[in-house]
């Protein structure tokens, strides 16, 4: 089976080798870097599997057809989102310091047609934050009680 091709799309080369040495390192990828959205474009022909957007480069864009499933790269999660929805196959968002097992993960889940995990809260995390909350309200409540009586 053939290496799956993966479009980094990224200004900045230091940051760009950065990834690229990462999914080298987590597994067998061809990667190819561009730096600009319009480059990612014409890199059809090479036909990448998936694309990693830098989101700094989606600012100027209200759509990017690159014609493959896509992650934004971002710093935070409301930004990724958004810039996200500017992609034609924009499947999320990932931190722009995502390990490279997540950026693995990542690219398999865009392969396969599905999406990665992006990193919001998950059931169990707001269940516990829900918990924390009825603890701290109980206690206000006694501490209250407790100055009345």
């Amino acid at each position: 089976m053939a290496a799956p091709k993966v479009l980094v799309v990224v200004a900045h080369p230091v940051i760009a080798s950065g990834i690229e040495t990462l999914l080298r390192l987590e597994g067998d990828y061809e990667v190819r870097r561009v730096a600009s959205l319009p480059e990612a474009v014409t890199m059809r022909e090479w036909g990448p599997q998936v694309a990693l957007v830098d989101g700094t480069l989606l600012s100027g864009f209200t759509e990017a057809n690159l014609g493959v499933p896509a992650y934004v790269l971002s710093g935070s999660e409301r930004d990724g989102r958004q810039l996200a929805r500017r992609l034609d196959d924009g499947r999320g968002w990932l931190r722009k310091d995502a390990t490279g097992q997540e950026l693995a993960q990542a690219i398999s889940a865009a392969i396969h047609g599905g999406t990665a995990g992006t990193y919001t809260f998950g059931t169990f995390a707001l269940a516990i934050i829900v918990f924390l909350s009825v603890i701290v309200l109980v206690l206000v409540a006694y501490l209250i009680w407790l100055a009345v009586s």
